[in-house]
């Protein structure tokens, strides 16, 4: 509605898996909704309340960091929305009130040539990320990057926004003359192969783990975190731009 998919408080991580709408033009929200813990969780746990909840260890805040979401904080005085660029302060600490709470999630429908994923590294299935990371990108008919987010899970104090990343690949050209034309089999492969491609992934993939502040715990050590960071930004790129590619 008015551009936006619009979230409410009491919907769960099922309802947006299950959801047809969701699967056409957010596959990186099923991305992150099926790695969050187990179904039995799922089936209660909210998508308000993974981000409400300002930790970053959560999953949702990523991905609604790289698609440039915007939550609706509802109180006695009445409603205010808020930037996802703005709601998270700290660990556990978000902008809302302490009278508010979080009542919907807002995000922008993508444009044409859109496409993102979710990778997320994990001990064990269903448990909270080594690692993750949300990349959304969009193409022009050429395959320009023109919009980029990516949005880092678990690697520093707060929800990370690789904002340098971004600005790595914002006008890079990942596809060679033909455009995204033809055969997604061979728009997917030629993606990978255009002039430089490797070269781009690398260095956004190194800016993303140099904006991290990952600590030392029983999931690895700030090395072996960062070099996740640079692992997974990699692959989170090379699939958001194969379903780019392939419209979405």
């Amino acid at each position: 509605r008015d551009g936006f998919l619009r979230i409410g408080a009491l919907v769960t991580e099922t309802q947006l898996e299950e959801s047809a709408a969701v699967a056409e033009r957010y596959p990186i929200l099923l991305d992150t909704a099926r790695v969050i813990a187990d179904p039995l969780v799922r089936n209660r746990a909210t998508v308000c309340g993974n981000i409400a909840h300002g930790d970053p260890a959560n999953d949702h805040p990523a991905t609604m960091l790289a698609l440039r979401a915007r939550v609706v904080a509802t109180g006695p005085d009445g409603e205010r929305t808020i930037d996802i660029d703005d709601f998270f302060h700290g660990l556990f600490m978000t902008a809302l009130g302490e009278d508010e709470i979080l009542t919907e999630i807002q995000v922008p429908v993508p444009p044409a040539g859109s496409g993102g994923a979710y990778v997320k590294l994990e001990r064990k299935v269903g448990d909270y990320a080594v690692a993750g990371v949300a990349v959304q990108l969009t193409l022009d008919g050429e395959g320009k990057v023109t919009q980029a987010g990516v949005g880092l899970t678990n690697l520093g104090f707060a929800p990370i926004r690789a904002t340098a990343a971004e600005e790595t690949l914002l006008g890079a050209d990942f596809v060679p003359a033909g455009g995204l034309r033809g055969a997604i089999e061979r728009v997917r492969d030629a993606i990978t192969k255009a002039p430089g491609a490797d070269e781009v992934i690398a260095a956004a993939a190194q800016a993303a783990a140099d904006m991290t502040e990952p600590v030392e715990d029983r999931r690895g050590t700030v090395e072996n975190k960062t070099n996740k960071a640079s692992v997974h930004t990699s692959r989170a790129i090379r699939q958001a731009l194969a379903r780019a590619g392939a419209g979405g």
